[in-house]
């Protein structure tokens, strides 16, 4: 029951996010354009998903006999590896793909574009170094 109670506060704080920029839409003025349609994406993507977050932690919390099965299941060794794995192995594609995405753009002209990817790709390699440095220590 403690996972779906932890999914409910997530979900709550989320769909707080989505009417805290709903107020920052009504209550301020736009001139249109990308600042428009960057709110209103927020607006809709946090208030969808903190809601249909919610519903589905409520009806988990209503079946006790459910909620821990999926507790069990959220924290069992084997679930866990496969998370770690799953993770290594996107973090790695990610790597490749965003080295690609700035060869292209770098080649295709796209200065900010490029210089945008590279820099994520920098803070992505140092986080990832560091964090090994740390863990490595610890374990």
């Amino acid at each position: 029951m403690n996972y779906a109670k932890k999914t409910l506060l997530y979900f709550i704080g989320h769909t707080s996010v989505g009417i805290i920029a709903l107020l920052y839409a009504v209550f301020s003025s736009f001139s249109g354009g990308y600042r428009e349609g960057m709110i209103s994406g927020i607006i809709g993507g946090f208030i969808t998903t903190g809601v249909l977050g919610i519903f589905f932690s409520l009806r988990l919390m209503k079946n006790p006999k459910r909620a821990a099965e999926v507790e069990m299941v959220k924290n069992e060794e084997r679930t866990q590896f496969l998370r770690m794995k799953t993770s290594a192995a996107i973090f790695s594609v990610m790597i490749y793909a965003e080295s690609a995405g700035i060869l292209v753009t770098g080649l295709l002209g796209f200065r900010e574009i490029c210089l945008t990817l590279a820099t994520i790709l920098i803070i992505k390699v140092i986080l990832y170094i560091g964090f090994a440095s740390y863990y490595s220590k610890k374990y």
